[in-house]
């Protein structure tokens, strides 16, 4: 199969598809049946209902479904799926949610590239595992012997009623789509559950960091990615001398010091990812004097804001929650060492990532009037 690694657009000129949220693939992820549309080599449209189960395949989500064994014994090749597969990859996924309460009607569509894969491929034995642990029918199937379809560079739309809860999950949020109310929901959390987080959200909120505005379009911001759960707990030992000195600096009592360093620790422990947001300098303007030169570091810094704040909103919008830690700034040498970062690299915060375990509370926010303090 020849793939892509850009994802399918939908046809309509004013709409694109997007990766699927989490809450999406859990709703794909928990049904039983999904219809796939495939195409001739002509066009000629066709729907089948499929078994299916949602995998991982190459750090981002892939939908499988067996080619399963037919009463008339028919050969893979003349399946019509299989056919069309083989002369047109796109595809589509549709899986819904009906119920005479219309309100409470909804559904997930994923397009994507299909092909076949089998037996003794990549991907194949833990396919068939991911099938025959969602449908124990598959047991008394030699499912391992024959190829199956694997649909992977998935992009989604969906919809829901304004009863239904079917994209709400373990007390997870349905995240608005208006940016009004992504930015006035976007939390501070403290807490995450261990739920892993996929690599492809992480790397669709860096792909939104990159268009934030920055001195002479230079991007002078660069992102580590601390995913191991080795190196987390690196770095958090390696940070711990300095937090325990900035706390006793503040005049906090040992056991104090003692609980808020612990707390420290888990964050960076608990959470599935840590993001460590760098400052990145070398390919700035150069200036002879320092005053000019300063303002040029000035206007990268504040780009490093708007691009965290960019990697923010995109994480919530995809359905996780995130932290800012400024603890780097103190001691941005210890975390480029224990790191291995690059000595150009100055790291600037630290952004924990993942799903909230539960809500934060939150702090008010002042006035719009206390916030203009000029407009004339």
């Amino acid at each position: 199969m020849t793939a892509t690694n850009a994802p399918p657009h939908d046809a309509h000129p004013k709409r694109r598809l997007r990766l699927p949220t989490p809450t999406e693939l859990r709703f794909v992820e928990e049904r039983r049946v999904g219809h796939l549309a495939t195409a001739s080599e002509s066009g000629a449209p066709a729907v089948v209902p499929v078994c299916y189960a949602l995998v991982e395949h190459g750090g981002e989500p892939a939908i499988v479904s067996a080619l399963d064994e037919k009463p008339k014994n028919m050969p893979d090749a003349e399946l019509g799926r299989v056919r069309h597969i083989l002369a047109r990859p796109e595809v589509a996924l549709v899986v819904d949610d009906y119920t005479e309460d219309w309100r409470r009607l909804a559904w997930v569509r994923l397009r994507g590239r299909a092909g076949l894969v089998s037996s003794g491929e990549e991907g194949h034995a833990e396919a068939v595992s991911a099938l025959r642990a969602k449908y124990p029918q598959y047991a008394g199937m030699a499912i391992e012997a024959r190829p199956l379809i694997r649909i992977t560079h998935l992009a989604a739309a969906s919809w829901r009623g304004d009863g239904a809860t079917s994209f709400e999950a373990e007390g997870e949020p349905v995240r608005p789509g208006d940016l009004a109310s992504l930015v006035s929901g976007r939390r501070s959390v403290r807490a995450f559950t261990d739920r892993p987080v996929p690599r492809n959200f992480v790397e669709q909120a860096i792909a939104a960091a990159g268009w934030a505005p920055s001195p002479h379009g230079r991007q002078p911001w660069r992102f580590a990615v601390v995913e191991a759960a080795n190196r987390r707990a690196a770095l958090a030992e390696a940070m711990a001398a300095t937090w325990r000195e900035q706390l006793t600096l503040d005049g906090q009592g040992e056991e104090i010091v003692r609980i808020r360093l612990e707390k420290s620790r888990q964050r960076l422990h608990q959470a599935p990812i840590l993001i460590v947001p760098c400052l990145y300098l070398a390919d700035l303007d150069v200036y002879p004097d320092s005053d000019r030169q300063a303002a040029e570091t000035t206007m990268a810094i504040q780009s490093l804001g708007a691009a965290i704040q960019n990697l923010l909103l995109t994480l919530y919008a995809a359905g996780l929650d995130a932290g800012w830690m400024c603890a780097p700034l103190f001691c941005p040498d210890v975390v480029r060492e224990a790191l291995g970062l690059a000595p150009a690299l100055t790291p600037h915060a630290l952004l924990p990532v993942g799903y909230a375990a539960k809500d934060p509370v939150r702090r008010g926010r002042r006035p719009l009037e206390d916030l203009i303090v000029s407009w004339e």
